[in-house]
Formats: structure tokens, C-alpha cells, sequence
């Protein structure tokens, strides 16, 4: 009898969850935090290995160790995610690198996300209903990615039954995204009054590395400009509005940046 095990419950199906967010189409990384002789301590890795200074995959390592106290607050555990942006891919429509937590929210509602960290978008969250899985790739095929606004090439989706994790991504023959497609025209807000180049000026006479480093630093001036932009009360409104304002106003500056910048 020493050696008897029963065969367990059976979980009702109603309880069964699943949770679907948008793929990104990054190089996946993971920040592990953990104690050493009692002092928190962390390791930045790609999905195959470790990284460090100078062995750095896309600038991640580098961004972590910036902000270093910022992710060692996370808490302990390991930290998975997606390192996207220019240079990385098709670089998901962003102006600027961006690490995307693939947990649910919940894990992290006790702290604060380090600078230019976010969360996978969620597209469904709920009980198991698998035509919530196609509704999901019509929503992206249809509209494009819920990430940024009118880039129109998302990879796909994953999906999470009960935390074993599923992915469905398009084809091109599924979507003809590949093929030259006429673009529709959308309206969009004026933000020409903010691009001031006696701000910008005054901007590059800040940092040296944004003129010895360009067209790196391209990114780093832009998110610049706009947060003094925030700070100087020229973009004002509630937290959502500032955050709505800064996608659509980026792209506008990023363009005045980099034709003002030679």
C-alpha cells in the first residue's frame, strides 16, 4: 500500500482559461533576478544565452543595465519578453527599442515597469472558446497591430491554454501583405506646431552623443523632444490623452528630427 497513488481530480471544463495576446515579431529576452549572499542581483539573457556588455544582443543588455534598479524592483523570478524595435525584424512600426513582458498584468500590479517596458497586447481573456482564436487573426488581418497603430504586418497571435503557450502566425499567401497593395489614406491630427527647431537645437546642444552617435541616437532624441514637450505642458490632458498624443505626434517628429539633423 506504501507505493499506492490515486489517479487525481479532474478539473471541470468550465474553469478552463485561455488568454491570447498579439506575437511580436522581436528577439526574445529574459531579465532573471535572484539573491546572492542575501544582495538582489540580476542576469540579462537572449533566448539562448547570457549576455553581457559587449557580448549584447540588439542593445538589450545594455538597456537592462541602465535600468537596472527599475527591473531588480520586478520582483525575484525570471522576466520574459519580447526586445523589439528598429533594427530588429520589421521592427513592429516603433520609433524607439521596447521590451514587451509576455505575463499577465497581475504579476507586476505591485510596481512600477522600468522605462520603455510594457506588456504583450492582449487581444482575449477569459474561458476556453477557440473561435475567439480566429475572431483574434481576423481582428490583426483586418485592422493590423494592436501595438502601433497602422502597421499593418503583425506575425500573429499566441495563445495560452492554462500556461502551455500555442502560436498561429500568418502566411503570405494568407494575407497578401507581400504583394503592393494601394494604402488608404487616414485622417490624422496636425502636430507641425510642435516641431520647433529652435527646441531641437537646443535639445542637441544637451548631449554630445546625440551628434557623435547619429543616426543611432535618432530614437533616444526623439523620445527626448516629446518628453520635454510633456514637461513643458505643450502636450496636456489626462494620462491617457498624453499617452495617445505621444503614438500619433511620433511619428510627425521623428520625421522633423531626422530632416533637420544632418
Amino acid at each position: 500500500m506504501e507505493d499506492f497513488q490515486s489517479f487525481g481530480s479532474i478539473e471541470p471544463y468550465r474553469k478552463t482559461y485561455m488568454r491570447i495576446t498579439q506575437k511580436l515579431h522581436g528577439s526574445n529576452g529574459q531579465v532573471y533576478v535572484y539573491e546572492e549572499d542575501g544582495v538582489r542581483t540580476l542576469k540579462v539573457g537572449s533566448r539562448n544565452r547570457w549576455l553581457a556588455i559587449g557580448d549584447d544582443n540588439y542593445g538589450f543588455c545594455g538597456f537592462v543595465e541602465a535600468n537596472k534598479e527599475s527591473f531588480l524592483n520586478m520582483g525575484l523570478g525570471r522576466h520574459y519578453g519580447e526586445w523589439c524595435g528598429p533594427g530588429i525584424n520589421l521592427g513592429e512600426g516603433l520609433i524607439e527599442k521596447r521590451f514587451f513582458l509576455f505575463s499577465d498584468r497581475r504579476r507586476y500590479v505591485d510596481c512600477s515597469l522600468p522605462a520603455r517596458t510594457d506588456f504583450v497586447p492582449e487581444i482575449y481573456s477569459g474561458p476556453l472558446d477557440s473561435s475567439k482564436i480566429e475572431a483574434s487573426m481576423e481582428l490583426l488581418k483586418e485592422h493590423g497591430s494592436r501595438l502601433v497603430e497602422g502597421f499593418m504586418k503583425p506575425e500573429g497571435i499566441v495563445v495560452d491554454i492554462c500556461g502551455i503557450r500555442f502560436k498561429k502566425v500568418f502566411n503570405p499567401e494568407e494575407t497578401g501583405w507581400d504583394k503592393a497593395q494601394p494604402k488608404v489614406a487616414r485622417e490624422r491630427e496636425d502636430y507641425s506646431h510642435l516641431c520647433q527647431p529652435f527646441r531641437l537645437e537646443k535639445l542637441m546642444s544637451r548631449d554630445e552623443s546625440y551628434i557623435r552617435d547619429y543616426p543611432k541616437s535618432l530614437p533616444n532624441i526623439c523620445k527626448a523632444y516629446i518628453d520635454d514637450l510633456v514637461k513643458e505642458e505643450q502636450i496636456v490632458g489626462s494620462l491617457d490623452e498624453v499617452e495617445k498624443i505621444r503614438k500619433d505626434a511620433s511619428r510627425h517628429i521623428f520625421q522633423f528630427i531626422k530632416q533637420s539633423v544632418i
